[in-house]
């Protein structure tokens, strides 16, 4: 809430401080010139720093992320990057420099997104830094004055932010150390760069030393402007009478020193205030001294014996120089002074500085330019660290002021719009009353703190019927996007475990991620806690404390990344930012609602609003619009916190139901669920019209559509050039946009829960319609709800916004050879990232531009031609198109009924493997989506289906279902192939395409072969007209049968047509079988098959093949134990003794044992065996000469051998 003398109409966004990606940050060690005291030199290289925050502590915290000093610094002749970071880490050792450019030209792409950071041989002394912007090349130049007195030109070429291997150049080409003369026998204080080429450096003696770059020497030509006073000279001669000194940074300041320098417009004079309270100018030509005047405008008093006053030589800004000519005084510029003596400004206009008497012009003496920090910060002793002026459009009109003011730890930025030409008692009114205050933003502790999602005051034994866990409600908010940085975490988990965990760390996996190590360790430490204690109450009160202890050290991290460091103003963008330890603010313009929330005592206070929330709330509508909101919202928070979580969790259920219920029964149901009348007493009524300023029966229908509409944003202004979003553009974008959905949901609950509670009141307004505002409030909260998962879920599959971003990711995935980039973004970052000039952006949005911005990127997702609905489906289709399985479950109970948010969730249901649950739904939206008049250009605007796919749809269901069988088929969910290519079949009508229904049968008798179901698969086979294809397939299947052991089944079919076909490939297969000992039966099978058919003599002539393959196995005399020949002769007499006497005979090749030379293949071989004609009885004499061998092996009679050469050698 602000604070009661300030209206608040700013706010801060804060934005992390993280690398764009691993290996994005340079890390270069600068050369020296001079010798360490052990007689070596630093060497200087370069390296790409590896970002680990894993077992930092918190010394390694600050020394890498907490800043002592940092600034922004804007390029004014070149167009990109123009925005920089600086920031002094690792005790002013360390300077990182960052590339924080909202946006970049379309045609762009590189973008700046690698982080410099140059480390110096010595600590860079305070006030010892200054940027320029080179006009002859693309470059950044940094001035740095070391300890050491070493002067640094940095030239940093613009390829060192775009192009990770442009800074592997040579050092030496681009840093320059000198040390100037000067600084030999002089302190340097303060550093200003002029350009490129000049620089002003302020000495501890009260000189001023003008540096100007000689190119034809390469040196730095050196110029000293210094009053004459000879009895300075004379007290420095005598130490017991020297000048006034003040000690700063290890060193004595003379009171004379600059403590802040600046060249006029005109490039004629420097002006400085120096440390004795005075304001001095010089003349850049003639080195003469010029006016010189006490900050306030008081006469001297050399004889005076009170005691001096001295300006503090830390104090950052006591004068700034304004180009606005003009005036009652007619001055070429003016000077702005700050004095710290009474917190007084004044505005000096400057006519000849020169002229020590008529030179100079306070331009308004009769008023005290004093700002009421006493009063807005609610303190008697405080400081005014910076400020800023801002001219007006025309000239002093609507100029502003910007300050930064500390008190304590505190520190708030405070700005004023004032006329200086107005009449005085306007002006002192306006000083004294009209400053505005920033509010420092939900990332602050205390903002943290009133966050309804931090669970660091939930009960343990709170109800958790609506609730998720309690670790999974402290994960969730500690991950929640741009919240906390990973290194705080980090550093937190460290401390933690060497605090409560007592040094043990938890077990977990190497590859754990940061979430499960900080769950291991807070479960880890609270079992230790526990003992051998079973109680599960006990553990959840454990666990809870040892989160709370966990959150204590983030929250004591996080802080100190919040300390203030800099407020710096953008003149071209006009809009100002603010420099934190570990942050970059933007200060934005808050939107309406956020205005209402900031100032609930203004907008309750009766009468009508004055000062800046006056002007900004002018109109009787607006006003009463403004009562309602806050009422609303001060009715909302005198409820318990047991309904707030009960209520939330019924609107949810709500927001999600598609039953056909009346609007008055919703509202009813709602209300009695939630038991609201109950909660209210009659003091929350009583305050209810107190803050109204009205009678609860006097609100009107339009007032609440007012209220409502005040949320969206109306557009304005023309569409621009073309531009694409930066990274840090994205970022600042998101955070925007998750400030503004939070403080819009809250509005919209406010009113639904007073809504609610005013149906069931007597005499209310006749133009006040409940349930219409009820559906507008479902509607509203039905997106708010949508955008605010899309902002608050995060996915690892970023994707481009522009030319930049994509040639980022495509460099990002050549070097770690994945697919898979190592960066997440939000959900919203992802699918509308690249959308974010989608909607115009009026030219002078100044401060608002974040705001303003932020409103109409969240309405891309919801407009006129993207319906709720269709955005539901175009959103699943991208979690889907991009394998977000997980991320697709979640949302998809907010598709709605529909057949292609059916399709959808079929689809779905395939990925998770829930095949079942996928058929059913692909069947729901089988006749609409094939039949109907189906778009799918107008439904898959993300191609989820592909290209080859899209004539899938609305050309009959048997295309339909060839789709879906072939998504179940990528799956090898084959039962379900089937059953979708039955279902293509049944639903051919008449003569359709002959192609088609053959590629439906080939799907379907592939499945039904995968699935052993054979009777499909033959019947499909049957189906074929195609005969080549059908002859493949059959062998196929008959293969297939007969590897799974369904021989039985297999002799069944009819195999009508098909039966010499089948005897072929089984004839094949019988000549192919290498082994007869292993592998499938072929001759078995081929006889069986033969005998179903009654062809007993081609049954026995394959028994007789194998007969003659069994004799030439493995030797030619057999073991006596084996009767595998005469169990073959045995089956071949049978089967010839089942035909007449005249057909008991076959036809079988004779042997050729030795009779076919080698080379011959196996198919001419075959050719040159000859037929001959076995008998019944010629097989009956074989059978008994088998017996007759057998029994001779056994009673020990062996046959004998003949012996070739090749054995005889041997013997």
């Amino acid at each position: 809430m602000a604070n009661n003398a300030a209206t608040c109409l700013c706010r801060e966004t804060r934005l992390n401080l993280e690398p764009a990606f691993p290996g994005s940050t340079i890390s270069i060690t600068l050369p020296t010139t001079t010798s360490s005291s052990f007689g070596s030199r630093p060497q200087s290289k370069r390296t790409v720093a590896i970002e680990s925050s894993a077992d930092q502590d918190e010394d390694a915290f600050s020394k890498r992320h907490l800043a002592s000093e940092g600034s922004m610094y804007f390029r004014r002749h070149h167009s990109y990057p123009r925005t920089f970071l600086w920031r002094l880490l690792d005790g002013r050792k360390a300077l990182e420099l960052q590339s924080v450019d909202l946006d970049q030209e379309q045609e762009n792409t590189l973008e700046a997104n690698l982080t410099l950071m140059l480390r110096f041989p010595s600590p860079i002394r305070p006030f010892g830094i200054a940027f320029a912007d080179p006009e002859d090349r693309d470059a950044l130049t940094v001035f740095a004055v070391t300890t050491t007195n070493e002067l640094f030109t940095l030239t940093l070429p613009r390829d060192f932010f775009t192009k990770p291997a442009a800074s592997e150049q040579a050092i030496n080409d681009w840093c320059k150390i000198s040390s100037p003369f000067s600084f030999a026998t002089s302190i340097p204080y303060r550093l200003v760069a002029l350009n490129a080429h000049e620089l002003l450096y302020t000495l501890h003696d009260g000189a001023i030393l003008y540096l100007k770059w000689d190119s034809s020497d390469a040196k730095w030509k050196e110029s000293i402007y210094k009053e004459a006073n000879w009895s300075g000279t004379v007290r420095r001669l005598m130490p017991w009478k020297g000048p006034e000194t003040i000690r700063f940074d290890g060193g004595d300041l003379e009171s004379s020193a600059a403590a802040a320098v600046a060249i006029s417009p005109d490039n004629s004079h420097i002006f400085a205030v120096c440390l004795n309270h005075r304001l001095r100018a010089w003349n850049i030509a003639t080195g003469r001294p010029g006016l010189h005047i006490d900050l306030l405008g008081e006469p001297d008093h050399p004889n005076e014996k009170a005691a001096p006053y001295f300006i503090g030589p830390s104090q950052s800004t006591l004068m700034t120089i304004v180009n606005i000519p003009g005036g009652v005084d007619g001055a070429l510029y003016h000077v702005v002074t700050y004095s710290p003596k009474q917190h007084r400004f004044k505005i000096w206009g400057i006519r000849d500085a020169n002229n020590v008497e008529h030179g100079i012009r306070d331009c308004r003496s009769d008023i005290e330019f004093i700002p009421p920090v006493d009063d807005l910060m609610n303190t008697t002793v405080w400081t005014l660290e910076e400020f800023i002026v801002v001219p007006g459009p025309a000239g002093w009109r609507g100029a502003e002021f910007w300050i930064r003011a500390r008190s304590g730890l505190s520190s708030k930025v405070y700005s004023l719009k004032f006329d200086l030409d107005e009449e005085q008692a306007t002006l002192a009114h306006v000083w004294k009353h009209e400053w505005v205050s920033v509010d420092s933003g939900p990332l602050t502790i205390e903002g943290l703190k009133q966050n309804p999602e931090n669970p660091i005051d939930q009960d343990v034994y709170e109800e958790d019927a609506f609730n998720p866990g309690l670790s999974e409600k402290w994960l969730g908010f500690l991950f929640y996007p741009g919240r906390f940085t990973a290194a705080t975490l980090e550093t937190a988990l460290v401390v933690f475990r060497r605090g409560h965990a007592r040094g043990r760390v938890a077990p977990t996996p190497s590859n754990a991620s940061l979430q499960e190590r900080i769950t291991a360790a807070i479960a880890f430490s609270a079992g230790e806690g526990q003992g051998s204690s079973s109680d599960y109450s006990g553990y959840e009160e454990a666990v809870s404390a040892q989160w709370q202890a966990f959150y204590a050290l983030v929250k004591d991290l996080h802080k100190r990344r919040g300390d203030s460091l800099s407020l710096v103003y953008d003149f071209q963008k006009d809009m100002p930012w603010l420099v934190l330890s570990d942050y970059l603010s933007a200060i934005r313009n808050c939107s309406e609602v956020e205005v209402i929330s900031l100032n609930t005592t203004m907008v309750a206070s009766p009468g009508k609003f004055t000062g800046p929330l006056g002007k900004l709330i002018a109109t009787p509508q607006a006003c009463e619009v403004s009562r309602l909101v806050n009422a609303a919202a001060s009715f909302r928070k005198c409820l318990p916190d047991s309904f707030q979580s009960r209520f939330l969790h019924l609107v949810e259920t709500e927001l999600l139901q598609s039953r056909s219920v009346s609007v008055v029964d919703r509202m009813e149901s709602l209300e009695q669920d939630s038991d609201l009348s109950r909660q209210v007493s009659d003091e929350d009524l009583s305050l209810l019209v107190e803050e109204l300023a009205m009678d609860v029966r006097d609100l009107t229908t339009d007032i609440f559509m007012e209220a409502i509409s005040s949320l969206n944003q109306e557009e304005h202004g023309h569409r621009k050039d073309p531009k694409q979003i930066t990274r840090f553009g994205l970022n600042a974008l998101l955070r925007t946009t998750q400030e503004s959905l939070i403080s819009n949901t809250t509005v919209l609950l406010d009113l639904l829960i007073l809504v609610l509670f005013m149906q069931f009141e007597e005499d209310l307004s006749d133009d006040f319609d409940a349930a219409e505002v009820f559906v507008e409030i479902m509607y509203e909260l039905k997106d708010y709800t949508v955008l605010k998962w899309l902002a608050g879920t995060t996915w690892s599959k970023p994707a481009p916004t522009g030319p930049a971003s994509e040639h980022m990711m495509k460099h990002l995935a050549e070097s770690v050879h994945s697919k898979k980039l190592p960066l997440t973004q939000t959900v919203l970052e992802g699918i509308y990232g690249h959308r974010s000039f989608d909607r115009p952006l009026p030219h002078g949005l100044k401060a608002v531009l974040l705001t303003y911005w932020s409103r109409t990127w969240m309405r891309v997702v919801f407009n006129k031609e993207n319906t709720f609905d269709s955005a539901m489906e175009e959103i699943m289709s991208i979690l889907l198109h991009q394998e977000q399985y997980t991320l697709a479950q979640e949302f998809s109970k907010n598709l709605p009924e529909g057949n292609w948010s059916a399709y959808l969730k079929g689809r779905l249901h395939i990925a998770l493997g829930e095949y079942h649950l996928g058929s059913i739904q692909f069947q729901k939206a089988a006749y609409n989506l094939a039949l109907g008049a189906f778009s799918l250009d107008d439904a898959d605007s993300k191609d989820l289906i592909q290209e080859h796919e899209r004539g899938s749809f609305s050309e009959g269901l048997p295309k339909y279902y060839l789709h879906v069988l072939g998504l179940f088929e990528r799956k090898k969910a084959y039962s379900f192939v089937a059953d979708f290519a039955h279902l293509a079949l049944r639903s051919f009508i008449g003569d359709e395409e002959e192609e088609l229904k053959t590629e439906i049968l080939s799907r379907l008798f592939t499945a039904s072969t995968s699935t052993a179901r054979f009777d499909d698969a033959y019947s499909a086979l049957t189906r074929y007209t195609d005969t080549k294809l059908r002859d493949n397939q059959l062998k196929t299947l008959v293969k297939s049968m007969i590897e799974r052991s369904q021989i039985e089944d297999f002799l069944k079919l009819p195999f009508l047509g098909l039966a010499d076909d089948v005897d072929a490939i089984l004839s094949s297969f019988c000549q192919t079988s290498l082994n007869l000992s292993s592998g499938p039966p072929y001759h078995q099978i081929l006889y069986g098959f033969r005998i179903s058919r009654g062809d007993f003599r081609g049954a026995a002539s394959v028994l007789y093949e194998r007969l003659q393959r069994l004799k030439t196995t493995s030797s030619k005399v057999h073991d006596p134990a084996d009767d595998s020949l005469a169990q073959c002769y045995l089956m071949i007499i049978n089967t010839l003794s089942s035909v007449g006497a005249e057909d008991a005979y076959i036809l079988v090749n004779s042997q050729l044992e030795d009779g076919i030379p080698k080379p011959l293949a196996l198919g001419k071989a075959k050719k040159l065996l000859k037929r001959h004609i076995v008998t019944l009885d010629s097989l009956r004499k074989e059978y008994q000469a088998e017996l007759d061998r057998v029994a001779a092996i056994e009673g020990g009679q062996f046959p004998l051998m003949e012996i070739d050469d090749q054995t005889e050698s041997i013997l």
